[in-house]
Parts: structure tokens; sequence; C-alpha cells
């Protein structure tokens, strides 16, 4: 068993990396990609040129983009088994928040594989793997902040995550509506993309000040 003085002094530095990492991935992956020729130039956050599976189809990207991304999986599913043992500490059950990784991270990992490949089974296997791995990521995030607010442990960043996670739903919630509205809405889906990816992963950069405050102020997460 994990001591919980080492699974909190980790868990901080595991949310910082999924804070950077991907990020960093997406947006590497995105100048090789262009570089290449294989996606137009521009600012995918607002132009909505291209979208992130785009840039991981063709040339270097392609193996850049496998290459970090999978073991970028495995990192998201670390942490979440962090989140689960510290929390374990203040009575929380544990197992839910490494159990919602576990799908996060097999659907990423599917998504990643399944990226370039040519058939209709793989493009479905793209678009469940990639909504599955926002969905369960989302999720566990709003439970961890859940069960921060439940034992009212002492993180300044939870109203911080609080406000972004509504964002994050907000915006989810505008998609589906602006899909049904909008006759070109494909003319915008994939700014969407970059900005909920981004702001998902905004998230951890919270989380990491969070973790690392209450490390100095909760007895039992020391």
């Amino acid at each position: 068993m994990v001591k919980p003085q080492i699974v909190r002094r980790d868990i901080a530095w595991v949310a910082l990396a999924l804070a950077i990492l991907p990020t960093a991935a997406i947006n590497i992956n995105y100048l090789i990609a262009a570089s290449e020729g294989y996606v137009p130039w521009c600012v995918p956050y607002w132009d909505s040129c291209t979208s992130i599976s785009a840039t991981g189809r063709e040339g270097t990207a392609f193996f850049f983009f496998k290459s970090t991304m999978i073991p970028i999986a495995f990192v998201y599913l670390w942490y979440w088994k962090l989140a689960d043992r510290a929390l374990a500490v203040t009575d929380h059950s544990p197992r839910i928040i490494t159990n919602l990784g576990i799908i996060a991270c097999v659907a990423l990992i599917c998504y990643t594989l399944a990226l370039g490949a040519v058939g209709d089974n793989f493009r479905t296997t793209r678009r469940i793997g990639v909504i599955l791995y926002f969905t369960f990521t989302y999720l566990n995030q709003l439970l961890v902040l859940y069960q921060i607010y439940k034992r009212e442990l002492a993180d300044p960043s939870r109203q911080l995550q609080l406000a972004l996670c509504l964002l994050i739903l907000a915006i989810g919630v505008l998609t589906l509506l602006l899909d049904v509205l909008l006759d070109n809405y494909d003319d915008y889906d994939d700014a969407f993309e970059w900005t909920l990816a981004l702001l998902i992963h905004m998230n951890f950069l919270l989380a990491w000040w969070g973790w690392r405050a209450t490390a100095h102020s909760s007895p039992l997460l020391r």
C-alpha cells in the first residue's frame, strides 16, 4: 500500500505533467503537420481550420502523436489512481475514480491507435474513443472536485476549478445547440474541440496548485 505522504507528494507533480504534456503534444503535432503541408497554417483555437485528429493522420506527425499520446494515457491513469488513494485517506471509497480513469485511458489509446487508419470501423473507433476520453476525463475532474468540497479540504483552487468545469459544461451544451441550429456548424466545430481540450488541461494546472496547497494545510493528506 502506498503511504499517504508519498501519494500526496507525487500527485501534484503528476497533475502538472498533465497540464503541460498533452497540451504541448497536440500543439507541437499541429506545427509538425502544418510544416509538412498536411494541414493549413492558422490558429486552430479560433480559426477552426483543422481538427486535432487531422494533425496526426499523416507524415511525421502520425508517429509523433502516437509516440506521445499513448504514454500520456498512462500518466492520466497514474494520476487518477493517486487521486483515489489521496482521497481514501479522508474516508473516500477508492477505485471509483480509478475505474473511470481506466475507461478514459483505454478510450484515448484506442483513439490514438485508430488515428490515420482507413475504414469505417476505424472511423467509428476514433469517434467513440475521443468522446469517451473527453467525457470520462471531465467526469473524473468533477468527481475529484466533489470529494474535495465534500470533505472541506483547504484547496484554494477549488472555486476556480468549479468555475472552469462549469465553463466546459456550458461550452459543451452550446456546441450541441449550435449543431442543431446552424447548418454550417462544421465550420466552427474544430475550434470548439481545441478550446475544450485546452480548458480540460488547464484544470489539471489548477489541480496542481490545489494539491500542493492542501499538502501543507491538511494533516490527513501530508
